[in-house]
């Protein structure tokens, strides 16, 4: 049944794949396919992965549309017309490297100063200013901030971070830590391996 569902999609699904293939956000888009695409998507091939992709995560449309946006609104819009995006999950005008997922996505609000590579984020996230700042938080690489995390305020937070569920972070976090609670705690891995 999957299959036949590719296959009756094939027209949309090749037009947006072409487009992306033509763009200069192609780097990025193809790396953050790279993370969309685990479990039985991986090694089918680069236009097999991308179709399956954009026909079963919502989140990686988003993704896409927002990379596509960087470049033409005009193709950000045809995107949308031939595959929806989530209306509750919002990626505002940020810097953000290649290698961005996002899982679920419900609630989720990205709106950072920037964002290095590898970034992972869960349903019911939100980044951005707090009422104290006009600055939205620098995020550094290999990130990932779990389920209802708040992110906010003008601060760093350093490279290989883990922000727990719920944690509520308004204060620089360093590199290789791993970060939860409500007012937020900091374990430091001092080592500096990957928390």
């Amino acid at each position: 049944m999957k299959k036949l569902f590719w296959i009756v999609n094939l027209p949309r699904t090749l037009l947006i794949y072409l487009l992306t293939k033509n763009s200069r956000q192609r780097a990025l888009i193809f790396k953050d396919l790279e993370r969309f695409a685990y479990g039985e998507r991986k090694n089918k091939g680069p236009y097999r992965t991308f179709s399956e992709v954009i026909l079963f995560d919502k989140c990686f449309r988003n993704v896409l549309e927002f990379r596509m946006k960087k470049e033409s609104k005009i193709k950000a819009m045809m995107l949308r017309v031939f595959f929806p995006i989530k209306k509750d999950m919002e990626i505002g005008r940020c810097d953000i490297g290649g290698g961005l997922v996002c899982y679920h996505g419900h609630g989720t609000v990205i709106a950072a100063h920037k964002i290095g590579e590898n970034f992972s984020v869960w349903q019911g996230v939100t980044i951005g200013k707090n009422v104290n700042s006009e600055m939205a938080p620098t995020i550094g690489n290999n990130v990932s901030i779990y389920t209802n995390a708040v992110v906010a305020g003008n601060i760093t937070i350093g490279d290989d971070v883990k922000i727990g569920a719920g944690a509520v972070v308004m204060q620089d976090v360093p590199d290789h830590s791993l970060v939860f609670g409500n007012p937020c705690q900091i374990i430091k891995n001092n080592n500096g391996r990957k928390s």
